[in-house]
């Protein structure tokens, strides 16, 4: 459950864009308050349930949602299962409502609420054999999100941000600078700076190989994965963007990555993929370049957010890092 003090602020904010979307609250209820303010929202009369959410200040511009929104429909007509919006009664698939934050406006949007169990809660810590098959799911659904996608024609228009060499590693990262952040010593710092540049030269021999580049979720963690009856689907595209599918797949293996049976865990998950999307010759060494990079850009993500005492902790990540740096430079 969300934390409702700090949730509940944006009641009102929430009342007034329902109203903008047309829909009569018979129930609402606090969700999450951390990337985005999100509420479960029960209409009156119809019983539908829609997740409501304030999109944080300053992330995304009015173009870059309005994107992710015919991408998700698109993926929904191919029959995925993905959010799906609901337009206001302006038409627009987003409102400005007025909420308690110093810029003192967020977008808000209206998707289905699709019911079901979170893939991390149901697969847990262990990851032991009886998730296996689980990953295997979750490769094959991955690999169809990407099948899709190489198969649309991007409208004009179109737009989201890009997770590139710029984008990862350049001087403004969309993650921020993670080799001079303040949770670092000098000697971190330069064994980040180093990294950073070693994963640059990868990053351009990929691109001049062309390797597969196109639109992606950037965040298909397992608790982005929803099981809905018998299928899953993915939700929260607030990140997608355009960057290399193995990074979507680093991203989804990232939590297992550390696990003694992670090789057996990326196998299956690469089976499944591969039933839906063919794979490059060097995927593994691919995984491992991903993989670091991700929890490069987390250093960042654990500097934006001291409230959590375990982002500042270095003893529980840094030698991770350390040791992924290490691997990825021996997979050459």
């Amino acid at each position: 459950m969300a934390d409702a003090l700090n949730i509940d602020r944006y009641a009102d904010a929430a009342e007034a864009a329902s109203e903008a979307f047309g829909v009569q609250i018979a129930e609402l209820d606090p969700i999450s308050n951390t990337e985005n303010v999100v509420f479960r929202l029960r209409e009156a009369g119809t019983g539908q349930l829609y997740a409501l959410r304030l999109h944080r200040p300053g992330y995304h511009a009015l173009d870059t949602l309005e994107s992710e929104r015919t991408w998700t429909s698109a993926l929904a007509e191919q029959g995925m299962i993905v959010p799906t919006g609901r337009r206001a009664l302006s038409d627009a698939w987003y409102v400005r409502v007025r909420t308690p934050d110093p810029q003192g406006m967020r977008y808000a949007g209206l998707t289905t609420w699709h019911e079901g169990q979170l893939l991390g809660r149901v697969i847990g810590s262990e990851h032991g054999p009886e998730s296996w098959a689980w990953f295997a799911r979750f490769g094959s659904l991955l690999g169809e999100l990407h099948r899709h996608t190489e198969n649309w024609a991007i409208p004009a228009g179109f737009f989201r941000h890009r997770l590139d060499i710029d984008g990862l590693m350049g001087e403004a990262p969309f993650w921020g600078r993670f080799w001079e952040s303040t949770l670092l010593d000098d000697d971190e710092r330069a064994l980040l700076s180093s990294a950073r540049k070693w994963v640059i030269g990868r990053l351009e021999e990929l691109q001049r190989r062309e390797a597969g580049f196109g639109l992606i979720h950037a965040d298909p963690h397992l608790d982005n994965v929803l099981i809905s009856g018998e299928r899953l689907g993915l939700i929260d595209f607030d990140d997608c963007a355009f960057g290399w599918q193995a990074f979507d797949m680093a991203v989804a293996l990232h939590s297992s990555c550390d696990h003694p049976d992670f090789p057996t865990i990326r196998d299956h998950f690469l089976a499944g993929y591969e039933l839906q999307h063919g794979m490059p010759g060097d995927i593994l060494q691919q995984l491992e370049l991903f993989l670091l990079i991700r929890e490069l850009q987390l250093v960042s993500w654990r500097e934006a957010r001291p409230d959590n005492p375990e982002n500042l902790h270095k003893a529980q990540w840094m030698p991770r890092l350390v040791k992924k740096i290490e691997r990825a430079r021996a997979s050459r």
